[in-house]
């Protein structure tokens, strides 16, 4: 039987952010093999696909965060999820103030990754004993 301390809300919550930020980062990876590194040099350098593929990962990043954590918490509650997505959303909308990215983009962010954290949170799965 796993230690009562490998099942607290923040364990559970820290682990969510751990497994969100590796999909998040997998996913921008393969798509820079996919579509290229962006030329930051010329104004307009980031094309439309790379700032969707930037999306796509934060929304499966903020799912996988929630999946994991409330998974990793037992199912009892789906706070850590939720938190634990949000804190990911934070960490997008710091970059989003911190470089330029396109009206849609934010707002894509904006409404999917929360809708992507509650789907997340609502997973049946419940971490093994």
């Amino acid at each position: 039987m796993a230690a009562s301390w490998t099942r607290h809300p923040v364990i559970a919550t820290v682990v969510g952010v751990f497994a969100g930020g590796l999909v998040i980062a997998l996913a921008e990876w393969l798509s820079k093999q996919w579509l290229g590194a962006p030329d930051l040099a010329k104004p307009g350098g980031i094309s439309t696909g790379m700032f969707a593929s930037v999306l796509v990962a934060w929304v499966l990043g903020a799912g996988t965060a929630a999946l994991v954590a409330t998974a990793w918490a037992g199912g009892r509650s789906r706070v850590q999820g939720l938190v634990s997505a949000g804190l990911l959303l934070a960490g997008s909308v710091a970059t989003m103030f911190a470089s330029p990215h396109p009206v849609w983009m934010i707002a894509g962010a904006l409404v999917l990754m929360p809708a992507a954290a509650w789907f997340g949170a609502q997973s049946r799965i419940v971490r093994g004993a």
